[in-house]
């Protein structure tokens, strides 16, 4: 035993091969072993008896200028829902590290867990309204709430079929096209990832900073090349992203009505509030955003005025926060 450890030869082998085993390892688990069981199904509702329990949202990192206590737009769309539909809740800090699917947000409601904001509010409109997600009444089952309102907020079955088209293809661009852009521009380009190392970062250590910086922004890069926008030139990304706000703001300028579900907020609202304030309200580069300011003054007000509204204690659009993508131009 002794002349192996002194053999240069057995001790070089051996550097070589533990290595190779491990990446081989770490190359088969990652890239060809299947998940070994397929999830859960979302929970429709609350569990008899626990109604009345307080929802718990857990999301991410402290906004440096939105409402909500997240820059995601997901954790500030559920958050807008509550408040709209006037749902009892708290919110909680967490990473995604400790997320049950390893994604932010998701809650707790007495004994039940749910995860991604879509089922999310299909559990909250199937738990606090008669109607739940179809469209067949519109009612609500909580004392006070006018018919077809659940709070403040306009139940599915109140909408006709064409406003509910409408609304759900402005949610469909935004959480599966404008998204991901955002996200190109935050964590792709050096000067949102620049702003986005101090929000996220700043309390690591500056020893291993760098090596955690570069992981985390690698898993970001995969899931944005999974997607193909990191495949593309960020002039291209940008050229986009304004395209398809421009398809909201039409969408949106042309149904006449002050909000996607008519005179009241409906779900969609909610996602497309949390998207213009993402945009609008934080202070990342963007083209896209003086673009919005410059041609679609109709979705500037609608943004303010939610937020006036639904989240007073955010205080006053902190307008200097509105023009930085102007000093810091792509």
């Amino acid at each position: 035993m002794a002349s192996f450890f002194s053999d240069p030869w057995a001790l070089a082998a051996v550097g070589i091969a533990v290595p190779a085993v491990l990446m081989g390892k770490f190359l088969v688990t990652r890239f060809f072993t299947l998940p070994h069981s397929e999830p859960e199904p979302s929970p429709k509702r609350a569990v008899p008896g626990e109604e009345d329990e307080v929802f718990v949202l857990y999301q991410g990192k402290q906004s440096i200028a939105g409402p909500s206590g997240s820059l995601s737009i997901f954790c500030l769309k559920v958050e807008t829902f509550l408040r709209v539909a006037k749902i009892p809740f708290s919110v909680k800090g967490a990473l995604p590290s400790t997320a049950p699917k390893g994604k932010i947000p998701f809650a707790k409601h007495g004994s039940t867990t749910t995860c991604d904001s879509h089922y999310m509010l299909e559990y909250l409109l199937n738990t606090f309204s008669k109607e739940g997600t179809s469209r067949e009444h519109a009612e609500s089952t909580r004392k006070g709430d006018a018919a077809g309102m659940l709070g403040d907020l306009a139940l599915p079955g109140t909408m006709d079929a064409r406003q509910l088209a409408v609304a759900k293809a402005i949610e469909v661009v935004i959480e599966h096209r404008l998204y991901y852009n955002g996200m190109m521009l935050r964590w792709g380009h050096d000067d949102g990832f620049a702003k986005i190392t101090k929000i996220f970062f700043g309390a690591v250590p500056a020893i291993i900073k760098p090596f955690i910086l570069r992981m985390v922004r690698r898993n970001v890069w995969d899931t944005m090349r999974a997607q193909g926008v990191a495949t593309h030139h960020v002039s291209d990304v940008d050229r986009r992203e304004i395209e398809d706000w421009d398809t909201v703001a039409t969408l949106f300028e042309t149904s006449g009505t002050p909000f996607l579900g008519g005179d009241a907020p409906c779900p969609q609202d909610c996602t497309l509030f949390a998207a213009l304030d993402s945009l609008l309200n934080t202070p990342f580069p963007s083209k896209a955003k003086d673009h919005v300011i410059a041609k679609h003054p109709a979705l500037v007000e609608y943004a303010d005025a939610f937020r006036a509204r639904f989240f007073p204690d955010a205080g006053p659009v902190d307008m200097a926060v509105r023009r930085e993508s102007k000093l810091v131009m792509l």
